[in-house]
């Protein structure tokens, strides 16, 4: 069996590597240290798994999930990060992937998720980090916020800023009236009832503002 292992820190790779040679040697395990690599990796190899960390430099594994894709890539991946954020979690297994296993976790953990995964089945997700996670890269708000339309989530960028609804409105050539509507969906996508704590709420989410 044959996979595909997607990560830019060789060490963390080549450790995870030397594991699972040892517990499960029917896997062939190809290395991929960015997205282009990778993605000559599966244009050229039917993968029957592929492992990637959620985050290649800035790129966001969302990207790289859905570049992998639309090369043609069908095997079943499993996000192996030290991103344990609910937001890039959710996110995650809503483009589908089959499982998702933190850095931090037991050898047994990862071991177990690959089984659940190679048997056909979906992995359940670990708990994720309960507080802000300064110390990893900022999320875009559609990541954190997926319910809200694309408007919205355009118009929430801009309240960031501090930008003022006639702003808004001018930046994106919509009405006043069509601004506060969508404002107020926000808020209420957010359970908060005012811009000041929408813009707090998304920054201790570790949001980009």
């Amino acid at each position: 069996m044959r996979a595909l292992w997607i990560e830019d820190h060789p060490l963390i790779g080549d450790s995870l590597e030397l594991l699972l040679q040892v517990v499960m040697p029917e896997l062939s395990i190809d290395k991929a240290r960015d997205l282009p690599t990778a993605l000559g990796c599966v244009e050229r190899i039917p993968y029957q798994l592929v492992l990637l960390d959620w985050w290649l430099g800035d790129r966001e594994g969302g990207q790289t999930i859905e570049a992998l894709r639309r090369q043609g890539c069908r095997a079943p991946m499993v996000v192996v990060s030290g991103d344990d954020r609910a937001a890039v979690m959710q996110r995650a297994l809503q483009l589908g992937v089959a499982g998702y296993v933190r850095k931090s976790a037991e050898p047994s953990e990862l071991i177990s998720t690959l089984q659940t995964v190679l048997a056909g089945e979906q992995a359940a997700l670990p708990p994720a980090s309960t507080g802000p996670r300064h110390d990893l890269p900022a999320l875009d708000l559609a990541t954190l916020y997926p319910r809200l339309s694309e408007r919205q989530l355009e118009v929430f960028a801009a309240l960031m800023r501090g930008v003022s609804d006639k702003q808004i409105a001018r930046e994106l050539g919509i009405g006043d009236t069509t601004v506060k509507t969508h404002v107020r969906a926000i808020l209420q996508e957010l359970g908060v009832h005012s811009r000041g704590e929408a813009s707090f709420q998304a920054r201790q989410a570790g949001a980009r503002s």
